[in-house]
């Protein structure tokens, strides 16, 4: 579980982003809470803002975070990091970008934070909390210069194993140094970030099946389609490589590749699996009811998102992980956006504490009969300097009773357009 989230000289925000998922001393919703010891952790953040005043980079900001733990042990000497400064200002490049991220695993406590230019990883610190303080892990300062205070030998050994480039934490865990596995595990594996549906949800489906847990999943999504009053009875799927497609053979006619020239890389891709989805709806006529079959694509286009949606939620609420998405309401009806967050707050179907954290710009959510006032964030863009500032709806302490879509609507919180009448 998430606790706090903070970044600095990331896209578009050039000063520190502080987030979290604590909960304040607001008393209402407390049943919607995650408490853990002394924790009290929102399982829903949703967030709000004009077009271009930074949601995304957001949520960009804690898929690089995921992806370069992923990417870092395969990093060679000298191979750039793929991280993108605030560029409105001279010299963004020679100016680190800065991770920190607070949170919960296995009831232990784990603060990791690291900085980082194109060319080198210039700060890093792990600490965990197997008390009521911290426990240094490691500290590095300036790329090179680190702290241990405890398997000194070992982490000092490990030390000569890594590069400028490269996280310490991650070099660690590839050595099999068993206290920084979990750390890893955790940001690699638990939070799930969103921004292409169309990808994320067949990564999820690979899961399911590697699982064998498609029976179950099965009975997940046909719970929500009939919840959300999609009319589908039933569906089917049938699983056949990519090669056996007939997009792979156009695509080898296009490009003219013979068996001879294929290499690791496009066998690995013509050997994908693809997921074919036949759904079936009951249709009652006068006098009976026939089922009719449709193909996944020939459904609405809001279905097609629902359905992909599902696989998602599965792996998510069954592992109790972090859901991240950029632009929750895609192709949704506003009920059933609300209904997919609600979900969140079901004890029933959230057995494992999953968060979920989404930008939208769905004003119906802005609702105080859902949600507490700091699970409702802005994301402000300043368009003379270029910055994003955010910020939480409970800085402003509106009232319970107040109308706080309305509120929004007329500015009174910032983080909405202006638009210029001719």
């Amino acid at each position: 579980m998430i606790i706090d989230f903070k970044f600095k000289n990331y896209l578009s925000f050039a000063d520190e982003c502080k987030f979290t998922m604590s909960a304040n001393s607001d008393k209402s919703h407390e049943d919607n809470l995650i408490l853990e010891g002394k924790q009290r952790l929102s399982k829903t953040r949703i967030i709000y803002g004009a077009n271009a005043s930074g949601k995304s980079s957001f949520v960009s900001a804690m898929r690089f975070l995921s992806a370069f733990i992923y990417q870092s042990n395969g990093m060679l000497e000298k191979m750039p990091i793929k991280v993108m400064p605030f560029k409105f200002r001279e010299n963004c490049y020679s100016m680190p970008t800065e991770f920190a991220i607070v949170f919960l695993r296995d009831g232990i406590k784990y603060s990791y934070q690291f900085s980082c230019t194109r060319e080198r990883v210039i700060d890093e610190k792990l600490e965990a909390f197997y008390s009521s303080k911290p426990t240094l892990i490691f500290s590095r300062k300036n790329t090179s210069d680190y702290i241990f205070n405890k398997d000194v030998k070992i982490l000092t050994d490990l030390k000569e194993k890594n590069l400028e480039n490269k996280l310490f934490l991650v070099t660690c865990a590839a050595w099999n140094y068993e206290k920084i596995k979990p750390v890893v595990d955790y940001l690699m594996n638990s939070i799930e970030t969103i921004d292409n549906i169309d990808l994320w949800w067949h990564v999820a489906l690979e899961k399911i099946v590697e699982k064998n847990e498609f029976a179950s999943f099965k009975a997940f999504c046909l719970k929500i389609l009939s919840n959300a009053d999609i009319s589908i009875s039933d569906f089917e799927m049938k699983t056949e490589k990519f090669k056996e497609t007939q997009n792979a053979a156009i695509l080898t006619k296009l490009f003219n590749i013979s068996d001879a020239e294929k290499n690791e890389f496009t066998n690995n891709f013509f050997n994908l699996n693809v997921y074919n989805f036949t759904t079936f709806h009951d249709i009652l006529t006068d006098i009976s009811k026939n089922r009719y079959n449709l193909k996944l694509e020939e459904e609405s286009l809001g279905t097609v998102y629902l359905f992909k949606y599902a696989p998602i939620l599965y792996n998510v609420f069954t592992e109790g992980k972090v859901l991240i998405v950029d632009e929750i309401d895609k192709s949704l009806h506003p009920l059933l956006v609300k209904y997919l967050i609600k979900l969140f707050l079901d004890k029933d179907v959230n057995k494992h504490n999953a968060q979920l954290v989404a930008n939208t710009h769905d004003t119906n959510l802005l609702d105080l009969n859902i949600f507490r006032r700091d699970d409702i964030w802005f994301t402000e863009r300043d368009y003379r300097t270029g910055a994003t500032e955010m910020y939480s709806l409970a800085d402003f302490s509106p009232r319970l009773s107040e109308n706080i879509e309305k509120s929004y609507l007329l500015g009174r919180y910032g983080a909405i357009p202006f638009i210029k009448e001719e």
